[in-house]
């Protein structure tokens, strides 16, 4: 069956109030739903979305404009118009809570991989992060992290060994590093402080989040205090941009 045989199965009531455009998004929206329609499929051209359906370019393309701003689709100029990467909506950065928390809680299965575990002299910039002096011996833990098999963001933690060194006593591809931290009241983090900007992926960034080298990173740096206001982490983690989305809530004072 042909792309354009598969649209044909479904029609508009023209016969309804219910608008035309919302009509033609629903159908767009239960196909992607039922797995007609999947990342990367191009879709019909606006003229023949026109003939299938017996309605106007103008209702075609405000449909698709909606889509397109809800970042279900997404336009690629002189080729066409294609279904979009799902997207994992982050909104940790509005609250404090564990990786495996929150992709638990937005119905993923969280999973991580130990790339590295040790103990290191702290170098300028992680010795300022958590104010402490340079060559101090911290604990540098790199993780890369899944959801639903699929590897999202890679992340490179710095503890200060002289009170986090209970840490080498734990499984860190299986427990939450927030849930040990919160043991003790020295290392449970009360306050983050997150910095975020969009950089270009390295090789190591490509080999293990399996992207492209055309594909957006998203940088954070941030740093875990303590009820005392210690720094308690400084993280590094790098995002991949075609799988994640990141919410930001203000309020007006």
């Amino acid at each position: 069956m042909t792309k354009i045989d598969l649209f044909k199965q479904y029609v508009v009531d023209k016969t309804t109030p219910i608008p035309l455009y919302f009509q033609f998004k629903n159908i767009l929206l239960n196909m992607m739903k039922n797995g007609e329609l999947q990342a990367g499929d191009m879709i019909p051209t606006e003229f023949e979305l026109c003939d299938i359906f017996g309605i106007s370019r103008t209702t075609i393309r405000q449909a698709l404009t909606e889509l397109v701003n809800e970042n279900k689709f997404h336009r690629v100029k002189g080729r066409g118009t294609f279904v979009a990467q799902n997207k994992i909506n982050q909104d940790f950065i509005r609250k404090i809570e564990s990786y495996n928390a929150e992709m638990t809680r937005k119905g993923y299965t969280p999973s991580s991989e130990v790339i590295d575990l040790k103990v290191i002299p702290a170098n300028t910039e992680v010795s300022g992060a958590l104010r402490i002096t340079a060559n101090t011996d911290v604990i540098s833990l790199k993780r890369l992290r899944y959801a639903d098999g699929q590897p999202i963001v890679i992340t490179q933690t710095y503890m200060p060994y002289s009170f986090c060194k209970h840490i080498l006593d734990h499984d860190m591809g299986q427990e939450s590093l927030y849930k040990i931290l919160a043991q003790n009241v020295n290392t449970k983090i009360y306050r983050v402080v997150r910095n975020i900007e969009a950089v270009i992926p390295t090789k190591e960034d490509c080999d293990l989040l399996d992207i492209t080298k055309t594909t957006a990173i998203q940088l954070f740096h941030y740093t875990g205090y303590n009820k005392f206001d210690t720094p308690v982490e400084y993280t590094i983690s790098r995002y991949r941009g075609d799988k994640n989305i990141f919410t930001i809530e203000q309020f007006h004072e």
